[in-house]
């Protein structure tokens, strides 16, 4: 059993939860079966009986009572796809909800190896076909076969010879089906990757919109997408050819066997060897053995074409979070804010360290800048506090605690950060601050909001905190979502408060006035500043100056500027130089 039938059944288990709504659907078929097979042997009455005895009432009772089975069947029939409808939604959103928990516990690298459309097309594509495979693929095979053997008994009672004949037939259409499912199979597989491609193009063609506008590049856009939509649209072509060519194929391999049977049942009639109304009631039953056989085709095209979608999702379910709590992990309260790193050594890729043995630690409530040259690692440190990655050798320790000791949950929601990108959502300013604490009064969404300088703007806006900011908050401007998301990182009181370049869309004096009501709001918190503005750096008690992945130094920000070189280069344009042996800062 290859990979991709194999994961078909990995996704059984979400139907265990509805296994009473698929029990009344395997019983409403097996309940329409028998009123399906009925009606051959009404016909039979009919020629045989009714017509050639000239009964006119048992010929209106029979047609009377084929009418009633037909409306019978008909209403279970509805009835049981109604049913299979709720398990397919059922299921559907079992999945989606599993499939979300499972992403969101997977490590932040995950997101960086895979494109958008792929994640896209997971949630929108391929767990809407599992779904629906699954909702209907356990009542369909025991139907299909229950009217298979039924119908072969029946034919057998009736006409061996004939019985026999058609049995043999039979399997041409079903063997036709298995070679066009190996052929479906693989266009799928490149259907689905050119679908992914176009819907990670589209999204990242609209969140770059501004720049397509600014650099006019509308034309080389439209280029692009056409490019990928020829592609997947060759697919869609091969595709509907397969399926048009099953289609005819299907239909002449069905009316070459019904022409057979036909003709070697009517020369059985001529023959005397059985009645004209045995060959009208085998012939609607060989009709519905053929129908039969040709759906039991189209499930195997369809088990071949689901058993791509449910491979792409095991694939993604399949893989282990990285990142996870200890056995024994604490919800352990930040009291302090005090940071230790322990002979920590991280890197992205193997051989490329990032860090090697590197070791420093922050006071409790302490005031400080990280700063160092673009890529030399800041913003990796930062996360690492937060354990989005994890390491290759060493500890982090808060309070004095491996934050592996701490619950995930726990340790980030003690940790208040803001970066350079703001990630706003399309939603009000509110809910946008209320992110990090659902639960805080519009008092406390306020009070945040002033200390990020953004209450003023917020209010001169018509529907106040109630604005709807729009998607990637196009309606403000960048300082003003820098704003915002400051105040996210406030609301909830951090005892650990990060500041990644979140400042740096703003003027010199409001990012001086945020610092100010910062460090008064927070005076036993921690405060960790990252700026290529010499302004911001001031305001700390001390620089941490990351030097290379061995070195980290500290130091208060004049000493480095009077001292340190290296250090002066970060900020060559922003410094004023005397004399060689001193520096002078310049006036904001």
């Amino acid at each position: 059993m290859n990979a991709s039938n194999a994961s078909l059944f990995r996704f059984n288990k979400y139907l265990y939860r509805y296994w009473k709504l698929q029990a009344a659907v395997i019983t409403l078929g097996l309940i329409i079966t028998p009123l399906v097979l009925l009606n051959p042997y009404l016909a039979k009455l009919i020629i045989d009986t009714a017509y050639t005895n000239k009964d006119l009432w048992l010929f209106f009772i029979i047609i009377f009572m084929g009418a009633g089975i037909f409306i019978l069947a008909a209403f279970l029939n509805s009835l049981s796809s109604y049913l299979v409808c709720r398990i397919r939604l059922g299921i559907h959103f079992d999945l989606s909800r599993d499939l979300s928990n499972h992403i969101h516990s997977l490590a932040l690298d995950f997101f960086h190896k895979k494109s958008s459309g792929e994640y896209l097309y997971r949630v929108t594509g391929d767990v809407p076909a599992v779904s629906a495979f699954l909702s209907n693929a356990i009542p369909q095979i025991i139907t299909l076969f229950t009217r298979l053997i039924s119908i072969l008994i029946i034919v057998f009672c009736l006409n061996r010879r004939l019985a026999l004949f058609a049995l043999f037939l039979a399997p041409l259409n079903y063997l036709y089906h298995h070679l066009l499912g190996r052929w479906l199979k693989e266009i799928t597989h490149r259907l689905i990757d050119k679908t992914q491609d176009i819907l990670g193009y589209i999204s990242e063609l609209f969140s770059h919109m501004y720049l397509v506008k600014a650099f006019d590049g509308g034309d080389y856009e439209t280029k692009r997408f056409l490019e990928n939509l020829t592609k997947k649209i060759y697919c869609d072509k091969k595709n509907s050819e397969l399926t048009t060519i099953s289609n005819f194929t299907a239909s002449v391999i069905n009316k070459i066997i019904s022409i057979i049977i036909v003709l070697y049942g009517g020369y059985l009639v001529f023959k005397g060897i059985m009645t004209l109304g045995n060959l009208a009631a085998i012939m609607i039953y060989l009709a519905q053995l053929i129908a039969v056989v040709d759906s039991i085709g189209r499930f195997y095209e369809t088990v071949a074409i689901s058993s791509v979608s449910c491979q792409y999702l095991a694939e993604v379910i399949g893989i282990k979070p990285q990142i996870i709590n200890r056995p024994d992990a604490r919800n352990y309260p930040i009291l302090l804010g005090a940071i230790e790193f322990r002979n920590v050594s991280f890197g992205y890729q193997e051989n490329k360290p990032v860090f090697i043995n590197i070791t420093f630690s922050i006071k409790e409530a302490s005031k400080i800048a990280l700063v160092g040259s673009s890529g030399c690692g800041k913003t990796t440190l930062l996360a690492l506090i937060l354990r989005l990655y994890e390491l290759n050798d060493g500890t982090v320790l808060i309070d004095g605690v491996d934050i592996k000791d701490m619950t995930l949950q726990s340790l980030r929601a003690q940790i208040g950060i803001a970066l350079q990108e703001p990630f706003l959502w399309n939603d009000s300013i509110k809910n946008n601050i209320l992110y990090s604490k659902e639960d805080a009064s519009m008092l406390e969404v306020m009070q945040a909001a002033r200390l990020a300088e953004a209450d003023d703007f917020i209010m001169a806006l018509p529907k106040g905190y109630d604005t709807i900011i729009g998607e990637n908050a196009y309606k403000i401007s960048e300082g003003q979502k820098q704003r915002i998301a400051i105040a996210r990182a406030l609301i909830k009181r951090p005892k650990i408060l990060i500041l990644d370049e979140a400042m740096s869309s703003l003027d010199s004096e409001t990012e001086d006035k945020i610092i100010e009501n910062i460090k008064s709001a927070f005076r036993d918190s921690t405060i960790i500043v990252v700026s290529h503005r010499l302004s911001a750096v001031r305001k700390m008690e001390l620089a941490y100056f990351l030097k290379n992945p061995l070195e980290i130094q500290l130091a208060t920000p004049e000493e480095f500027i009077e001292k340190d070189s290296k250090y002066r280069e970060l900020f060559a344009s922003q410094i004023e130089k005397a004399p060689e042996s001193a520096a002078i800062f310049k006036t904001e």
